[in-house]
């Protein structure tokens, strides 16, 4: 019995051999793949490193460019306020030099114009002592009878009022008035 007895530890130690081979070859197996899957590892971390090294000093790069531009942008600024302040400045200066005679002489050009229109329609100009060559009266030759002048004023201008009225005034429809379609002095502005 001892030799069927060993028989069977001889293929069960055979047998342990084998599958011990096989492990190990698989072990072996697995090892040269991780291997090699860390060197494959290995080589994309360094491209990966190359690459962001890279992108670093392109973002370094771009950093240094804007802060630049940031410093060109700022002396911009400044100076675009200090030509801001200037013109403003200046603009008082002249504002308060030029401003009161232009509007003085705007002023008179108007003052003018009213006086060129009202002349030119015949009409006395208001706020000055207008007498009418209508309503004028002559004295005989001999000057002024009783003590009063040679061109009698209108009773408007006797009483202490600064203008005359409208010719016809007051008459009712007669004069300018009537000319005027009974309008008086106040409507026609």
């Amino acid at each position: 019995m001892s030799a069927p007895l060993l028989a069977s530890t001889d293929a069960v130690a055979v047998g342990v051999t084998v599958v011990a081979t096989l492990v190990v070859v698989a072990l072996a197996g697995t090892v040269v793949y991780l291997l090699r899957t860390v060197r494959e590892l290995r080589h994309e971390a360094e491209a990966l490193a190359e690459e962001a090294q890279r992108l670093l000093d392109e973002v370094a790069e771009t950093a240094r460019q804007a802060g630049a531009e940031v410093q060109r942008v700022d002396r911009m600024v400044a100076s675009a306020e200090a030509i801001s302040e200037a013109v403003g400045s200046a603009s008082r200066l002249v504002g308060g030099a030029v401003a009161e005679p232009v509007i003085k002489a705007v002023a008179f050009a108007s003052g003018l114009a009213r006086v060129v229109q009202a002349l030119r329609r015949g009409r006395p100009v208001r706020g000055t002592p207008a007498i009418s060559y209508e309503r004028q009266r002559r004295r005989p030759r001999g000057g002024a009878q009783r003590g009063r002048s040679a061109v009698r004023r209108p009773r408007a201008l006797a009483r202490g009022a600064t203008e005359a009225p409208a010719p016809g005034v007051g008459l009712g429809t007669t004069g300018a008035a009537a000319a005027n379609g009974g309008s008086s002095r106040r409507g026609r502005r």
